[in-house]
């Protein structure tokens, strides 16, 4: 045996090792996928308003991602002008009634700890 020569085991383990990288991540996502086609639906995260609210300030997709935009506006309005709008944590009471069913489980899913509840009450 020469000293550039493989024997034909390593060599053929070189050229099966790629081939496995890809096929295990594969299998595993198929694998899991026919598992959870059987499981029983998941239940909505959040706490759901009550049926005579049928809409929220704004759309969803917009309150869930920027609801601290507003609310720190709103915030913005009353400590510097003294100006109460619409839109403030009492408004968002009344749909949302418990605050540890809505808030509090979005914002300890992503470790976000608000200062709003120093301050003030929600129910």
């Amino acid at each position: 045996m020469s000293p550039t020569s493989r024997p034909a085991g390593r060599t053929a383990f070189w050229a099966v090792l790629p081939v496995l990288l890809l096929l295990v991540p594969l299998g595993y996502s198929v694998v899991s996928f026919l598992l959870a086609r059987d499981a029983a639906p998941a239940r909505a995260f959040l706490e759901m308003p009550p049926a005579e609210y049928t809409e929220c300030i704004r759309g969803t997709t917009y309150m869930r991602f920027h609801h601290w935009q507003l609310l720190r506006a709103a915030r913005e309005e009353v400590v510097r002008f003294g100006k109460r709008g619409e839109e403030g944590l009492q408004k968002c009471g009344e749909c949302h009634r418990s605050r540890e069913r809505f808030c509090d489980r979005c914002h300890n899913a992503v470790s976000l700890s608000p200062d709003c509840w120093a301050c003030h009450y929600y129910p």
